[in-house]
């Protein structure tokens, strides 16, 4: 098939993966690349970057005048106004000026956004959101984000840090985070504290068919836990009910703050959904205000680990409008006047 509409590239940059792609505006991916990646220097994170766009652009064979720009998602501390990544931990970088690298060496327009922003305006074009004015994405990985679209408009705040779902309280005397706080949603229900309540729960003597990989010398992962639990083991299960009820008191409370239509979930951890996502949603109907969770859909992303990249293209197609498709004008509030 030929697809004949504008294009843009997206670019999402992981701690372990740069994943590159080229959209179109109706989400076809024309062309996709992926490069494993790692704390670098700056200079050998543009050349991974750089060198990931040319190979994009070399198996795509398409007219450059088609590509309306260069849209980036990453985690970590941002300033989209200025296209500067201030600090990303996972890839080593501080003061990062990555929009004016590229836009120098491609000559094509960039934009720059959180990583959960950017799945959230996948899910909003081309995702369980599209036709909606309200929804919330939630990525639960390593770490534990959210994307806010409010009214059809992209919360980002002051200093496009609104959306640290991980880091919201949920115990006030809870663990120390390293944030600072204590409790935070995050210490409870990424990947890492799954596997860390795990062993910390056997060393008690709780007992789990996990103990034979224990046994025979293999570190325990949220690989292990899924097919435990896929294979019955009660702890396992009991585990990851309790992970999906934290869960669904944090979306309660997003719910109760912004009235929003649908919660979609992405990240590895809802590899695990079938035993997660039915504790989240009962644990919405049990506590939250009747008339405001009634109607709200909550489930998996069907974008996959997509969702970053084509969000990160989606943002040259947020602000048009079309007879054929007025979905796609999205106002993003952020800290410019």
């Amino acid at each position: 098939m030929t697809i004949r509409q504008d294009l843009a590239i997206g670019l999402d940059l992981g701690g372990t993966k740069i994943l590159a792609a080229l959209i179109s505006r109706d989400g076809e991916t024309v062309s996709e690349i992926e490069n494993e990646t790692s704390k670098q220097s700056k200079e050998e994170v543009t050349n991974s970057i750089f060198h990931t766009i040319n190979r994009l652009l070399e198996n795509a064979k398409v007219d450059r005048k088609r590509i309306k720009g260069i849209g980036i998602a990453s985690a970590g501390i941002i300033d989209s106004k200025q296209k500067v990544i201030k600090f990303a931990s996972n890839l080593g970088l501080e003061n990062y000026p990555i929009g004016a690298l590229l836009e120098c060496h491609y000559e094509l327009p960039v934009q720059l956004c959180n990583d959960a922003n950017a799945s959230a305006i996948a899910e909003w074009i081309w995702g369980a959101g599209k036709g909606k004015e309200n929804l919330i994405y939630i990525t639960v990985s390593t770490g534990v984000g959210a994307g806010i679209i409010s009214n059809g408009s992209l919360v980002t705040g002051t200093s496009d840090s609104a959306g640290e779902f991980g880091h919201t309280s949920i115990m006030h005397q809870g663990i120390r985070c390293e944030c600072g706080n204590r409790g935070c949603l995050e210490k409870y229900t990424s990947g890492t504290a799954i596997v860390n309540t795990a062993y910390q729960r056997l060393l008690t003597g709780e007992e789990s068919s996990l103990q034979k990989w224990i046994f025979d010398g293999t570190t325990i992962t949220n690989k292990h836990i899924a097919v435990a639990a896929s294979e019955g083991d009660a702890f396992s299960i009991n585990l990851l009910q309790e992970v999906g009820r934290i869960l669904g008191t944090g979306v309660n409370n997003l719910i109760h703050l912004f009235n929003t239509e649908v919660i979609v979930f992405g990240g590895g951890v809802m590899n695990m959904s079938s035993f997660i996502l039915p504790a989240i949603k009962e644990t919405v109907r049990q506590y939250g205000i009747f008339h405001m969770v009634k109607d709200v859909a909550i489930e998996k992303t069907i974008l996959g680990k997509r969702g970053g990249v084509m969000g990160a293209s989606g943002l040259f197609f947020t602000n048009e409008s079309t007879k054929e498709d007025a979905t796609t004008n999205l106002k993003i509030l952020s800290h410019e006047k």
